[in-house]
């Protein structure tokens, strides 16, 4: 079902681009967040302080953060749009009950996204971050690093992806 709904959409001028522009910040901030604590900001140095393989890893997850929040941010403007012109073409005759809002795929899209941004590269990246929830070094203490929450930020933005999927199939039904 997600394939049906999400090729279509992004192959569309507009969401594709969406898609690529958001990815491509999200790509840029995540690499940003990697590098700003690092020893004269190298990237030689980030592979010597973590290790190669964590370093790849990190990397490689956070490259499908940033893909999926393309696709989840070009979803999510395609559904406002159908909405918005659904809205136009036929007035609402019903009492609205709250459920067209899309509040789960939006909650679990920004869940999925604040933890790909905290979960940078490295435990020390996401210190600044986390210090704002009072844990500033609580990456440090996780048997990965951290790419347990990367793991955990994909699943969420998977989850997004499908929930806003399902929801534009249901308005296209209408």
């Amino acid at each position: 079902m997600i394939k049906e709904i999400t090729i279509p959409v992004l192959k569309r001028k507009k969401y594709g681009l969406i898609a690529l522009g958001a990815a491509t910040l999200m790509a840029g901030l995540s690499y940003y967040l990697t590098i700003v604590n690092v020893a004269f900001h190298s990237f030689s140095i980030l592979v010597q302080m973590d290790g190669p393989s964590f370093v790849a890893v990190s990397l490689g997850l956070s490259l499908i953060i940033s893909a999926l929040f393309g696709i989840y941010l070009g979803l999510f403007i395609f559904r406002h749009d159908l909405i918005k012109e659904k809205k136009n073409v036929l007035p609402r005759t019903e009492p609205s009950n709250g459920s067209g809002t899309g509040a789960k795929p939006a909650l679990s899209g920004i869940g999925g996204t604040i933890a790909g941004v905290v979960a940078a590269a490295c435990p020390s990246c996401g210190a600044p971050i986390l210090a704002f929830f009072g844990a500033p070094l609580a990456l440090m203490a996780l048997p990965f690093q951290g790419l347990e929450i990367k793991v955990l930020s994909i699943l969420l933005l998977m989850l997004s992806v499908y929930l806003l999927a399902e929801s534009i199939e249901k308005k296209l039904k209408c």
